[in-house]
């Protein structure tokens, strides 16, 4: 029951801080997702937990990992994940993992659309940049057809944005379920 309500909980909270149709922004508008987490448990314990954690996410470890530290707890890897989005496949994205005693800290960034008809393309502010003009062009638009048709494009680069969002904010609940379940 416990966990169900922690699956429900996490769920929630990732609907609640996304913004929809929006890449999440930081201060210098490089795209980035960010989480933490107080697991009752040691430095060392979720340092483990998060290795055992990419092993199973991610298949083979050392090809993920590209920086590793027990004593400063900390993991940084680059890989791929599967997104819903009509322009992208795949997002090759970094996440970085630090660990602390009864504490970690995890940071998506770097990310890079990847398609199979063009070149890798880092995401960015241009992306929302992009939905907000689409969204100025649906509400200035006069003719009915070419409204339907700016309604449609701001339709598609928001499902695009947000097929990114879920696959990000899935890895991260899925490492939050895996750091913080208890041993039983």
């Amino acid at each position: 029951m416990k966990k169900l309500l922690l699956i429900l909980l996490l769920f929630i909270g990732q609907k609640g801080f996304s913004q929809s149709g929006l890449l999440p922004l930081d201060e210098q508008k490089n795209v980035f997702y960010s989480d933490s987490g107080q697991p009752k448990k040691s430095k060392s314990e979720i340092f483990k937990e998060a290795q055992n954690w990419i092993s199973k996410t991610f298949g083979n470890y050392e090809n993920a990992v590209t920086f590793e530290d027990p004593q400063l707890g900390k993991l940084i890897l680059t890989s791929y994940a599967p997104v819903s989005s009509i322009t992208y496949e795949y997002v090759r994205f970094d996440l970085t993992i630090e660990c602390k005693d009864q504490q970690y800290n995890v940071r998506i960034d770097k990310l890079d659309g990847i398609s199979t008809t063009h070149s890798p393309v880092r995401l960015g502010v241009k992306d929302n940049d992009a939905v907000m003009e689409k969204e100025v062009a649906v509400k200035t638009e006069q003719s009915k057809k070419k409204r339907t048709e700016a309604e449609n494009n701001l339709k598609n680069a928001k499902a695009d944005l947000d097929g990114i969002n879920n696959a990000m904010f899935k890895l991260m609940s899925d490492l939050k379920l895996s750091l913080t379940a208890s041993a039983e």
